[in-house]
């Protein structure tokens, strides 16, 4: 017995002093996430998971980044459909979360993460709406302002032309009247565009403006797009005049996004997200952002968060990796989380606590945001959606339409008509492929009572 007492006691001692030593350190659990290589997500991702990881040694958070949004799209479909991949995460934009939940590849992060009624309550309304489908939630956000809620400007470049530096722009004629005297044109070749339209999330200004003027560009009752519209033509006729009329922009030069980085542009129809790229990236330029005007002048002009980010969970993981991965996700939608990523990436919270309460919008670092804040506050804020084909709609048929239009291989009429055309049929496979797909009930005149602001 004191053999035996004596050997216990020396094993206890050992294993004391290997745990000191960390001989017998706990197990980690590994997770991965992928975002895409752009760097206010992956700086913001990054103080998050290094906050995580020091509050949570039993799990290792690691961030991978992928190169572009269509690769690392194209890449997260292939793990989905394979039901297998090194990640336990992705980051995806909001036009794919009711693609992903129609088709069973990801997994509800409720009520593991959140609860309906919190997100309905506490969140944002796209986080409902894109996110809410049979009663789960699909998908947790990540800080991003509306992408057609306003225009980036070179401020440089305004105060050269003896142009005052706009919050907002009161009519489109103000703003052409700015686009005019900043296009600058060599031997009738423009070089320098005073208002740069050439950007692949451009559509949703069209479907808003679309909205302001009384247009349906989705028929609720029919189910279908109604794109050949006396006022969908006015509004697309705007944008191909940039073009052809009134010669503020010009398809020799490079997308938005580059010509603004590369001084090609003075202006342009951009994501606010934009600014907080370009001050680590082209530390040089010295952008601004205005609200965008009404299209027709005395409106509130209307805005739409349909291109959200967000962290989604693909269907295979489980066990210890998707309780891993669901604690994280609660720390992300946290507001110490929040911030942490705000830090990096200035954009819209999807939580409202944040947004309108927080001085980091009205001091710090998110306060060139308030007058978008103000204007949701008033009710011109929108959701359009959402279509379980949002993804493929907008960047493999809106844009390459509009893009083919403002190079002159399209009228105005034969745009609309074939977007339509498309979009329809695009909806169609998929409501053939899951007819138990929800239906899409557009809100024109605002949000429903229950997600007011």
């Amino acid at each position: 017995m004191r053999k035996r007492l004596l050997w216990v006691l020396l094993l206890a001692v050992l294993l004391l002093a290997g745990a000191a030593a960390g001989g017998f350190a706990q197990k980690k659990t590994d997770i991965t996430l992928w975002c895409m290589a752009f760097d206010p997500h992956v700086n913001g991702f990054t103080n998050v998971i290094e906050a995580f990881n020091k509050a949570n040694p039993s799990i290792r958070v690691t961030l991978e980044p992928q190169p572009g949004q269509a690769e690392m799209t194209a890449k997260i479909r292939a793990a989905l459909a394979a039901g297998k991949s090194e990640a336990q995460g992705f980051t995806t934009t909001g036009t794919t979360v009711f693609e992903f939940a129609t088709t069973g590849t990801i997994q509800p992060v409720s009520p593991g993460v959140v609860s309906v009624a919190q997100v309905k309550k506490d969140f944002l309304p796209e986080n409902f709406l894109q996110c809410n489908k049979d009663n789960a939630i699909w998908a947790i956000g990540i800080p991003d302002p509306p992408g057609d809620c306003g225009i980036l400007f070179n401020a440089d470049h305004l105060q050269e032309a003896g142009l005052a530096i706009p919050a907002k722009f009161d009519s489109t004629d103000q703003m052409l009247q700015y686009a005019r005297k900043l296009t600058k044109s060599e031997g009738g070749k423009v070089v320098r565009a005073g208002l740069s339209f050439q950007e692949s999330n451009d559509p949703n200004y069209v479907y808003s403006y679309i909205a302001e003027i009384g247009g349906k560009f989705w028929d609720n009752d029919r189910q279908k797009f109604t794109l050949q519209t006396p006022q969908a033509k006015q509004v697309m006729q705007f944008f191909n005049d940039l073009f052809f009329k009134e010669k503020v922009d010009a398809t020799n030069l490079p997308d938005t996004l580059s010509a603004l980085s590369q001084n090609l542009a003075s202006m342009g129809f951009m994501w606010p997200e934009f600014l907080p790229m370009a001050q680590s990236l082209y530390p040089d330029l010295n952008l601004g952002f205005a609200m965008k005007p009404p299209f027709k002048k005395g409106n509130l002009p209307i805005f739409s968060h349909t291109d959200t980010w967000n962290m989604v969970v693909p269907k295979y993981v489980s066990g210890m990796e998707k309780e891993a991965t669901f604690k994280f996700l609660k720390y992300l939608i946290s507001e110490e989380g929040q911030l942490l990523f705000l830090d990096a990436n200035p954009g819209l919270s999807p939580l409202k606590s944040l947004v309108f309460k927080s001085e980091y919008y009205k001091t710090g670092k998110g306060k060139y945001l308030a007058p978008v804040i103000a204007a949701m506050q008033k009710g011109q804020y929108r959701y359009w959606g959402p279509f379980a084909d949002a993804d493929v709609m907008l960047y493999n048929i809106n844009w390459p339409n509009i893009d083919a239009m403002i190079h002159g291989q399209l009228t105005v009429d034969q745009t609309l008509a074939k977007m339509e055309k498309e979009l329809n049929e695009q909806d169609a496979r998929t409501r053939a492929k899951y007819p138990d797909a929800a239906k899409t009930n557009i809100y024109y005149e605002g949000l429903p009572a229950d997600l007011k602001l």
